[in-house]
């Protein structure tokens, strides 16, 4: 799961949740929110060719597959073709 919290192109704060594992709207869905937001996670920004910041949120996983999830759901939507996650060191670090 994960949720984008900045639109960073029109400058402007989100939460929108996403999950390949339950559809929106179920109460399936809901519970995950709740264990999602009790658990570590991942700061992530995704960015274009250019590699300018489209969009930044948080996911509960840093590690390839899972953490592609933000990208495959929903930044390749909108030209986003890198994703990164804050490291220990405070630095981005590509996926």
């Amino acid at each position: 799961m994960f949720k984008i919290t900045m639109d960073c192109i029109e400058i402007k704060p989100m939460t929108e949740y996403f999950s390949s594992d339950a559809k929106k709207g179920t109460e399936e869905f809901e519970q995950l929110i709740k264990k999602f937001e009790d658990e570590p996670q991942y700061i992530f920004r995704m960015r274009d060719q250019d590699q300018e910041v489209y969009y930044m949120g948080y996911s509960d996983d840093c590690t390839r597959p899972g953490g592609f999830d933000p990208l495959d759901m929903y930044g390749e939507y909108y030209g986003c073709l890198d994703i990164q996650y804050l490291n220990a060191m405070g630095e981005y670090e590509r996926l």
